[in-house]
């Protein structure tokens, strides 16, 4: 559910109020669970006028030492650092009192960096060590910005931060602000908390831009998150708008949602981008990246134009293209990310040459109309979106999100005035306001090695790379069932080899799902020696489970027509590989999901111990 959303004007000279949807229970109310995630709004009301004050000199203070669009941890050996972070989690409600092992972690990270010798205005090298690790694939960026370019209604801006990290976290606390450039807000702090999860955390907030005369504005973002005993936090806001006053500034108007050719359900239409990882599917796959094996590349290709009187700017764009050309980091040029949403983490569209210049295929790509009043972005063919390959990896679904910074201008009595916008792409579907909505989408695979023999009506067999669509195919509950697709491929990592009482071997992929008589479909992975599964004789114990490399093709079927699913149950649509009952490409898909998704158990069931109290007082807050 997202989060209610009102307006105070705030009547001392504090400044403005933000209304709180939180108020406290009794500490002896007994615990309950409310699952992994809370969210809510900020109260201005927390802070004392002292604090307040101080809250907004460390703002700028901090926004002094921090570029926009650039993550960043921060110091908490710095006494305006230390303080704009206790003021930030005040605001949200969060405490020493209700939040004791949070504060205590925090307390922790503070008394290493003063041991460390940080002196105030340094800013920690990287998000912390592990960050900044070469494997290290998670993300925090403002994903929305804008200032209603996508309506007409006056004073509408919109915004929404969004963090994720490689397999969750034990806590994630992420907060979003949408304030004028001065650090006075003009939207009510928004935050969210995941206890047990941590793998996409999305903030949305609401700006109204009435409430100042300026017309140059900026979303921010605070993390802080613990995995183990270790606290981690992250910093980033992001500038937009104009530096000219809003009284002589004209707002852009864009003509959404922009125009949209790739990457689209372009296969089945059954609403769902279908991304072959190294194998393709005749019919159900939308994109094919079988022939690349060390990255993901994704076809991006549309435009944006604009209805109101500015134009792109053809100068800030060379200079984007120049710069990141160039290896000169741009992150204000805007950002590309592929989003693991089931374990977490992500990967950066990337250069193939450095991990530097993160936007520089983009903007290579990006020509204007004549007119200046239409952006083009063509990243098709051998110019697709590169991702680095830590997110080449088996998975089911995927977010794509890119937040474009469109560079504008507008020219009135011979005044240039140059304003920066954004349009936001993604499929993430809890991001409020996007400018364009991708449909879901996957990156699957699995499969069994080529000389596999499918057991054909009658008994007879055939190798599973001569089986072709139309044909029909063995399985327990009918007499046959009708091949609707197949698929074909390659394996980079070791594949299963397992050997069974009776005599049988299958060679198949990790992913795989084999009927095991206790357990049910099983990914070959989770296989172990002394496993009884089903054959075609019956079940048939396992004596041997390796793994194996293997350097030929792999190949894959889904069967069954509509008319012959309707008569079979759950998990049926099985074939006889090598004697063996396995799943289809249906039944693989279903599993790879439930395999990423987290488990609905009871979250205290899962969380250590010293996160309980935080938990159970977190519980109690209405």
């Amino acid at each position: 559910m997202m989060p209610l959303r009102r307006y105070l004007l705030w009547g001392c000279a504090a400044g403005l109020a933000f209304l709180s949807g939180c108020g406290s229970a009794s500490r002896q109310e007994p615990m309950v669970e409310f699952g992994h995630a809370r969210n809510g709004l900020g109260d201005a009301t927390r802070l004392s006028k002292a604090e307040w004050a101080n809250y907004r000199a460390d703002q700028e203070y901090l926004h002094g030492l921090v570029k926009p669009d650039v993550r960043v941890s921060l110091n908490l050996a710095d006494p305006a650092q230390h303080r704009f972070v206790q003021a930030r989690l005040k605001l949200a409600g969060k405490t020493p009192e209700n939040s004791p092992y949070l504060f205590e972690l925090m307390e922790k990270r503070r008394r290493e960096h003063v041991a460390r010798g940080y002196a105030p205005g340094l800013l920690p090298a990287s998000a912390s060590a592990t960050e900044g690790s070469a494997d290290w694939k998670g993300h925090h960026a403002i994903g929305t910005a804008s200032t209603g370019e996508d309506t007409d209604i006056p004073n509408d801006g919109s915004g929404a931060s969004f963090t994720t990290t490689p397999g969750g976290s034990d806590y994630t606390y992420t907060d979003t602000s949408y304030t004028d450039v001065t650090n006075y807000p003009l939207g009510v702090l928004e935050w969210r908390e995941e206890y047990e999860a941590g793998q996409l955390v999305t903030v949305n907030v609401k700006g109204n831009l009435g409430l100042t005369t300026l017309s140059r504005y900026r979303i921010a973002s605070y993390k802080a998150e613990a995995i183990g005993d270790d606290l981690t936090d992250s910093f980033i806001y992001k500038e937009f708008g104009s530096s000219t006053p809003s009284t002589t500034t004209q707002q852009p108007r864009l003509n959404l949602p922009p125009t949209v050719e790739a990457p689209l359900d372009i296969a089945f239409n059954d609403n769902l981008i279908s991304v072959c990882l190294n194998r393709t599917w005749t019919q159900d796959c939308d994109y094919d990246l079988t022939g690349n094996y060390a990255s993901v590349k994704l076809p991006f290709k549309g435009n944006v134009s604009i209805r109101s009187s500015h134009i792109f700017s053809q100068q800030v764009i060379d200079q984007y293209k120049a710069d990141l050309n160039n290896n000169i980091d741009r992150p204000d040029s805007g950002h590309i990310k592929l989003i693991l949403a089931n374990v977490g983490g992500g990967c950066d569209v990337t250069d193939k040459n450095t991990l530097q210049a993160k936007m520089g295929q983009f903007w290579n790509n990006v020509t204007l109309s004549t007119d200046k009043k239409t952006l083009y972005w063509d990243m098709t063919g051998a110019n697709a979106a590169f991702f680095d390959d830590g997110c080449r990896q088996m998975q089911d679904e995927v977010k794509l999100t890119a937040q474009i910074t469109l560079p504008l201008e507008l020219t009135v009595n011979n005044i240039r005035t140059p304003y920066q916008s954004s349009i936001t792409l993604t499929n993430d579907d809890l991001v409020e306001r996007p400018s364009y909505s991708f449909k879901k989408m996957t990156i699957t695979n699995s499969c069994l090695a080529a000389g596999t023999e499918i057991e054909l009506p009658g008994g007879k067999v055939a190798a599973i790379e001569a089986i072709k669509i139309g044909d029909r195919v063995g399985n327990p509950h009918q007499p046959a069932l009708t091949v609707m697709d197949t698929a074909v491929g390659i394996e980079t990592v070791p594949m299963v080899r397992i050997r069974s009482e009776a005599g049988r071997s299958l060679l198949m992929t990790e992913m795989h799902p084999i009927q095991v008589m206790a357990r049910g479909m099983v990914q070959a992975r989770e296989l172990k020696k002394g496993d009884v599964v089903m054959s075609k004789t019956g079940p048939d114990t396992l004596v041997d489970v390796r793994r194996e490399n293997f350097e030929g093709k792999v190949y894959n079927v889904k069967v069954g027509t509509d008319a012959e699913k309707r008569t079979l149950g759950v998990d049926q649509t099985v074939v006889y590989a090598n004697g063996f009952v396995v799943g289809d490409g249906q039944i693989q898909r279903k599993y790879e999901s439930i395999a990423m998704k987290r488990k609905d158990t009871s979250v205290l069931a899962q969380l250590p111990k010293q996160w309980h109290r935080d938990y159970a007082f977190a519980a109690q807050r209405k």
